[in-house]
């Protein structure tokens, strides 16, 4: 489980900014399964998950696909003549097999700058390794061919990526658990439109004996669909091999990749109206239906696996029902059996109220971003700074601006701008 992710220097969070996920309120848990953030448009919210994914893009492919003499494709902040110069800095606290572990790096465009890794079986820190620039130092609980690994890393590459591709046993099981997030932004979002087949490939290669996933969780959303098939017309591509996993189902961009192998093919829906059964191609559903289908499969797939998913913009054509809906798939014990988390950024406050007289998110599952109009700098901050009571009134506090981190918009501007275009005699600017 992810405890914490640090970061600097990423965007608008030029100073270190920290998401921190370990209960503040007593939880049977170690680290929360939800956390959501909060902010106004350009505040930082997309910024943290992009840093999210730039870490584990980072850890994944430093050593197999980035180039040797390529730039190391970072977002410093660039509104500053300094930080450009700068190092980027991340950090991961993650919880596995019961011990807690830390590690990180710093990179600029062209080198890994610093590395690090640390394990506290027993709440005391032990150093499996330390990197400053191509110098590594090991600690005496690091096995294995630690040498060969470091004559194969580069300067713009992990030395934990290196010792994945080299199949270090120790550091490998690390490495999956540091890749194994899912990050759902625009970029995901295209790849979505794309998938085809996968929805239905996947929900088929879990669901249990007789019990046809993909219409149950179809008809959970009253969407109107009974269920998802294969277009007759496609081709499927054999399965990839996925590597082992605690769980099952493919995670992170795993799961992208699977999604892309089977867009060849295209989904058919099928609606039930008047006891007859029509079938519709994907393009004719609504984006709803189709956004549901996506994050839904992505969910379970994270549940199967106990893998963090990220999710920008969680509310995109999805009612704040089904939202909470798949919110409350993440909070329950039973149905979240191997602590699968899910982070996301929102504008939809009534997600801080109640629904179903249930309050949706705990005070320490909420956070915000703010932005500084003197330097374009974003603060991550949560809710509990506040020292919220139970029971208070979120939603209305934060519209209120109690919380920061809304919009402040200049009284009238854009109304006395669009009576300038239409003239004081009503009748408009002439061409």
């Amino acid at each position: 489980m992810l405890l914490s992710f640090r970061v600097a220097n990423h965007g608008s969070l030029r100073e270190p900014q920290e998401l921190n996920l370990v209960p503040v309120y007593a939880d049977e848990r170690p680290a929360l399964t939800v956390a959501a953030i909060f902010g106004a448009n350009a505040s930082g919210k997309s910024t943290v998950l992009d840093a999210m994914s730039f870490f584990t893009t980072a850890v994944r492919e430093s050593q197999a696909r980035w180039l040797p003499d390529a730039p190391i494709p970072r977002r410093p902040f660039l509104l500053d003549r300094k930080s450009r110069d700068e190092p980027s800095t991340y950090a991961v606290d993650v919880l596995l097999d019961g011990v807690r572990y830390v590690y990180g790096f710093g990179v600029t465009d062209a080198e890994v700058t610093e590395e690090w890794l640390y394990a506290y079986p027993k709440a005391r820190r032990r150093v499996l390794f330390e990197r400053t620039g191509m110098r590594l130092e090991y600690g005496a609980s690091l096995t294995g061919n630690r040498v060969l690994i470091e004559g194969t890393m580069r300067p713009n590459s992990l030395y934990l990526s290196a010792a994945a591709q080299s199949g270090h046993p120790q550091l490998s099981a690390l490495w999956q658990s540091m890749t194994s997030a899912l990050v759902i932004d625009d970029r995901t979002r295209r790849n979505f439109a794309l998938m085809g087949a996968m929805p239905a490939a996947f929900m088929d290669s879990i669901a249990p004996p007789g019990v046809a996933l993909d219409g149950v969780l179809l008809g959970s959303a009253d969407l109107g669909v009974q269920g998802v098939r294969r277009s007759a017309t496609g081709t499927t591509p054999a399965p990839r091999k996925e590597p082992e996993r605690a769980g099952k189902g493919p995670v992170g961009d795993d799961l992208l990749e699977a999604f892309n192998a089977a867009a060849v093919d295209s989904l058919e829906f099928i609606h039930r109206v008047g006891g007859e059964d029509f079938v519709l191609r994907a393009e004719s559903e609504s984006a709803g239906t189709r956004t549901w289908l996506h994050l839904v499969t992505a969910a379970v797939a994270a549940l199967a696996s106990g893998s963090p998913i990220w999710i920008d913009e969680i509310d995109v054509s999805l009612h704040p029902l089904l939202t909470t809906k798949l919110l409350r798939l993440f909070q329950d014990p039973e149905l979240n059996p191997r602590g699968a988390q899910l982070i996301f950024t929102t504008h939809s406050a009534s997600l801080l109220g109640t629904m179903l007289g249930e309050q949706v998110l705990r005070r320490d599952q909420v956070w915000f971003t703010e932005k500084d109009p003197e330097t374009a700098v974003s603060t991550l901050y949560p809710l509990s700074d506040f020292k919220p009571r139970r029971g208070e009134n979120f939603e209305r506090r934060y519209l209120s601006g109690s919380y920061g981190a809304v919009p402040v918009l200049p009284d009238a501007a854009l109304e006395e701008a669009i009576k300038a275009i239409w003239g004081t005699d009503g009748e408009g600017i002439s061409a």
